[in-house]
């Protein structure tokens, strides 16, 4: 697909870039931005992080997503928390690169397809740096090897056309991790990873370089 930028002239971008930090603040720091946006006390900023093992649960999650019961999860160190995004369960962690947009797409195109192919592409765009080729699956979010092989999730919330939650793209290896769900509720997919796709050596620093640089792009951003 064939994205072009939103906006004939560069908007200003604020992004932090917040480690590997706990996904309830995280959670915090997105919501407390959204509001500020939707009152028009803020611009668009980007939140680029990763988190300690967990599993989110969008609104579409149904009780047999999730394999095992939620307090066994938290005692194996990944609790499951209940998000306001679209979507089914899936898993975050340390081995990926996750970024929140808290946008206003007033600025930009107030379409939530276009919003969602937009992330996609930017994910698309990313891969190819490190000689992947990532794909669209119709009727399915996210960024594909193929039909069966997933590898980067996408799931948001829009409000008043401000926007959170966002998508992670899983840089190391971390299938093992997804063993505990039914990733999006989307049956026997294989899980896979940059590291094991790509021919290169891959941090989640590097990924994270390179999905800023497509971001700033796609949405006609500076910083």
């Amino acid at each position: 697909m064939d994205v072009k930028d939103a906006a004939p002239e560069k908007q200003l971008l604020e992004v932090y870039d917040l480690g590997v930090i706990d996904y309830q603040k995280a959670l915090e720091l997105q919501r407390h931005y959204h509001k500020k946006l939707i009152e028009g006390t803020q611009d668009d900023l980007l939140l680029i992080c990763s988190h300690p093992p967990v599993f989110t649960c969008g609104t579409s999650t149904a009780e047999e997503h999730i394999y095992q019961p939620a307090d066994e999860l938290a005692q194996q160190g990944s609790p499951v928390v209940k998000v306001e995004r679209g979507g089914s369960v899936t898993y975050h962690g340390p081995e990926q690169s996750i970024f929140y947009p808290i946008v206003n797409l007033h600025n930009h195109k107030t379409d939530v397809g276009w919003y969602m192919r937009s992330l996609e592409e930017v994910i698309i765009r990313s891969l190819a740096d490190f000689g992947v080729s990532g794909v669209r699956v119709p009727g399915k979010t996210g960024v594909w090897l193929d039909e069966s092989s997933k590898i980067a999730f996408s799931g948001v919330r829009i409000s008043r056309w401000c926007t959170l939650h966002g998508f992670s793209v899983n840089v190391l290896p971390c299938a093992a991790r997804f063993k505990a769900i039914n990733p999006c509720g989307l049956g026997d997919i294989t899980v896979s990873s940059l590291a094991e796709a790509s021919s290169k050596p891959v941090t989640v620093a590097q990924a994270n370089q390179s999905l800023l640089r497509h971001f700033l792009e796609i949405f006609s951003y500076k910083t």
